[in-house]
C-alpha cells in the first residue's frame, strides 16, 4: 500500500539556554511524546486503509455519468482515497461499463484541487491523432488514458495503482450487467455500432441492442488492464506490447505507430482562474473569443467570461461537436480535494476500430472531433483557506456548454441570471455538480451532489 503520507512523531529539543528545574526520565519523555504523535495521528489517518469501510462518517461523494463506475469511485473513498484515487477507479470503470464516451484509447481533461500542497492545476490528456502512414487510413488517435491516468495517481493519489484498476479488470473479465446509460448511448448510435465489427460483436450480438441487466464482457480489455495494473503503464507505451498495438491499429486501418506511443506525455497546465467573491473559480480551458454579448448582464468578471464561451458555442459550424461521445464527472473526498474531469472518445465509440485482440478501442482523429470541448470541467475552491466550494463537469457539446454555463451562472451568480441563456439542443446535455456552497471542510452539511438525469448516472455519498 502507498501512502503519500506517514504520520511520524515530531520531536524538539528544549530551546536553546532553558533550564528546566527536573531531569525527567529520557525513557519516560519519549513515551509521552510518541503517544502523543500516534494519537494525532490515528485522529487524522483512517484505520485499514485501502479496504472499504475504512472511513468512517461523511467521506465525500463523486457524481458521473455511470452508475457502477460510481460506486466504485465512492468504495475508493470509503477506502480512505483521495479524490483522485477515486477519480482514477471511475475512469477505469467507465472504460468498461460506458465505452460510448470511456476507453483506454480515448482521453481527457481534468481540474484537480489538492488542499495540502494549496494548489489548483489542470491534467490535459485529450488525445491526440496518431501518425498517418499511408492515405487510406481512417484517423484514429494516440491512446491517452493509461499515462494521464498514472499521472494523477502519481501526483495525488495515496493508494496502490493496482488497486484502482483491479475492479475494472474484473468487471472486463467476468462480466458486468450493462446500466441504462450505456443502453442509451448504443440505441442513439445504432447504425454507427452496427458498420464496426469490433463495436457490434460485443455492443449488438445477433444484431440486437443490448438491454439493461444483460453482460457485457470483454475478455481481451481485461488482459490489457491486468497489464497496466501489474506492470504500469510503461509496458505500453515502451515495450514491444506498444509495437504490437501499434502494428495492430495499422492492419485495422487505424493511425498509430509505436513512436506515437513512446512519445506521447499528458501535461499538467495551470488553469484559467476568475474571481467569484471571495474564492476562485479554475478552469481547464479559457475561452476562444474575446469578447461576447452580454446574454449574462451580471456577475462582472464571471458574466464575461461566460458570455465569451456563449460566444464560442454561436460561433462557426459545431456540427463535429454536437456529435462528440463525451461525459463529464466531479469527486471531492472528505479532506476537500476535489477533481473535475470530462472523459472523451470524440465520437460516440470512438472511430468504431483499434487493436481488437487487445481489447482497444481507439478514439476519433479527424480534427474536427478531436477539437476540444466548448467548456470544460472547473472548480471553485478558496485560494486564502483551500476549502472546496464547487465543481461541475458536463458533455462539452452545444447543449452541455450552454446546459453548464447556465448552471453555472444561477449557482454562482443567482436566481434569473441565465435567463437570457438560448439552451442549444445539438448533443447531449448532461451536466454533474457538487456544491458546497458554504465550504467544505468547515462544513460537509452544506454540500449537494447532484447527477444529470440526462446522463443516467447517478450521486454516491455518505
Amino acid at each position: 500500500m502507498r501512502l503519500s503520507k506517514m504520520c511520524v512523531p515530531y520531536f524538539r529539543s528544549s530551546d536553546v539556554g532553558s533550564r528546566p528545574t527536573r531531569k525527567p526520565s529520557w525513557r519516560i519523555a519519549v513515551a509521552i511524546a510518541m503517544t502523543a504523535g500516534m494519537a494525532a495521528c490515528s485522529s487524522n489517518e483512517p484505520e485499514n486503509i485501502g479496504q472499504i469501510g475504512a472511513v468512517s462518517g461523511y467521506l465525500g461523494g463523486v457524481v458521473a455519468d455511470e452508475p457502477r463506475a460510481v460506486r466504485n469511485a465512492r468504495d475508493v473513498l470509503s477506502a480512505g482515497g483521495t479524490a483522485a484515487d477515486a477519480a482514477v477507479a471511475l475512469y477505469a470503470t467507465m472504460t468498461v461499463t460506458k465505452p460510448s464516451v470511456a476507453g483506454i484509447g480515448g482521453g481527457g481533461v481534468c481540474v484537480v484541487h489538492d488542499r495540502v500542497s494549496k494548489k489548483v492545476e489542470v491534467l490535459d490528456f485529450w488525445p491526440r491523432p496518431g501518425t498517418r502512414t499511408s492515405s487510406d487510413q481512417i484517423a484514429t488517435t494516440i491512446p491517452a488514458v493509461p499515462r494521464g491516468l498514472y499521472a494523477l495517481s502519481a501526483r495525488y493519489g495515496r493508494l496502490e495503482w493496482r488497486s484502482l484498476l483491479s475492479t475494472a479488470e474484473q468487471y472486463a473479465r467476468l462480466g458486468v450487467p450493462v446500466s441504462r446509460s450505456l443502453v442509451n448511448d448504443i440505441e442513439a448510435n445504432q447504425d454507427q455500432v452496427y458498420a464496426s465489427p469490433m463495436l457490434r460483436n460485443s455492443l449488438m450480438p445477433n444484431g440486437k441492442v443490448l438491454q439493461v441487466g444483460d453482460r457485457i464482457r470483454s475478455v481481451n480489455l481485461a488482459a490489457l488492464l491486468t497489464s497496466l495494473r501489474v506492470q504500469g503503464p510503461g509496458e505500453f507505451y515502451n515495450s514491444a506490447l506498444g509495437a504490437r498495438v501499434a502494428d495492430a491499429v495499422q492492419e485495422a486501418g487505424g493511425t498509430l505507430t509505436a513512436d506515437d506511443l513512446r512519445n506521447y506525455r499528458p501535461e499538467w497546465k495551470t488553469a484559467t482562474e476568475v474571481k467569484v467573491g471571495n474564492e476562485t473559480l479554475y478552469l481547464a480551458y479559457p475561452p476562444r473569443s474575446d469578447s461576447g454579448p452580454s446574454v449574462i448582464s451580471q456577475g462582472e468578471e464571471l458574466g464575461d467570461i461566460l458570455n465569451r464561451y456563449l460566444a464560442d458555442i454561436t460561433a462557426g459550424d459545431n456540427s463535429a461537436q454536437a456529435a462528440s461521445g463525451r461525459s463529464g464527472f466531479v469527486v471531492v473526498d472528505r479532506a476537500a480535494n476535489a477533481v473535475a474531469c470530462v472523459t472523451t472518445m470524440n465520437k460516440p465509440f470512438g472511430a468504431g476500430l483499434g487493436a481488437e485482440a487487445f481489447g482497444l478501442g481507439l478514439a476519433a482523429g479527424d480534427v474536427a472531433h478531436a477539437a476540444t470541448p466548448l467548456i470544460g470541467p472547473a472548480l471553485m475552491v478558496n485560494p486564502y483557506v483551500w476549502e472546496y466550494y464547487y465543481g461541475i463537469a458536463g458533455t462539452g457539446t452545444p447543449a452541455g456548454a450552454t446546459k453548464q454555463i447556465a448552471t453555472m451562472a444561477e449557482d454562482l451568480i443567482g436566481s434569473g441570471a441565465a435567463s437570457g441563456i438560448a439552451m442549444s439542443t445539438d448533443g447531449k446535455a448532461s451536466v454533474n455538480v457538487i456544491r458546497c456552497l458554504e465550504g467544505t471542510p468547515p462544513h460537509p452539511e452544506s454540500c449537494r451532489f447532484i447527477a444529470d438525469p440526462a446522463g443516467g448516472g447517478m450521486a454516491g455519498t455518505r
